[in-house]
């Protein structure tokens, strides 16, 4: 099902404005919301993303989920998260992302309507350090055999790896309570 969900995402372009590296650092406070239209990145809109969604970064510009299915509707959750993120660390910081953690997930409820909050870690790479520790890997044969070099090498990358905090609003008033 993952891979069916990640063949609805359109390619991202590659002509991004460059950040400077006094707006990237070590838990960095996380970058300027998407504004694009969410449609935009989207072969075709997935069956379970309502029309009215936004990009989940308050209450009022949830992600709404329309699905009786609650592991599906889960699941997307996630996915979305992570694609969000994706494109925030590709088109605000024109970096290279790493990986997605996931945090605490929260439900909120505000009358009528549930949410699901979830909060994770986005990290990632300036463009720079990305080519240096691909470089140094690569031309050290990827370490192998060498256990000693590749403790050297995980320890650039830690040094070079940033990252920021973010939350994610999902409203699931579609599938609460269904399981």
């Amino acid at each position: 099902m993952f891979e069916a969900l990640k063949r609805l995402f359109k390619r991202k372009p590659d002509n991004q404005p460059k950040v400077t590296d006094d707006q990237i650092g070590i838990g960095t406070p996380q970058p300027a919301n998407i504004t694009n239209d969410i449609f935009g990145y989207f072969r075709e809109r997935p069956d379970w993303m309502n029309p009215s969604s936004g990009w989940g970064y308050t209450k009022e510009d949830a992600l709404i989920i329309d699905t009786d299915d609650p592991n599906l509707g889960i699941h997307s959750e996630y996915v979305f998260a992570e694609f969000r993120s994706r494109i925030e660390v590709q088109e605000k910081l024109n970096a290279v992302f790493d990986c997605f953690v996931r945090g605490r997930q929260r439900l909120m409820a505000y009358g009528d309507s549930h949410y699901d909050v979830l909060e994770f870690k986005v990290y990632y790479f300036t463009f720079e350090d990305f080519e240096f520790l691909k470089n140094d890997f690569e031309s050290h044969n990827k370490y192998e055999n060498d256990d000693e070099g590749l403790k050297s090498h995980n320890q650039l990358r830690f040094e070079r790896i940033k990252y920021y905090s973010s939350e994610c609003w999902i409203n699931i008033n579609s599938f609460f309570g269904k399981y």
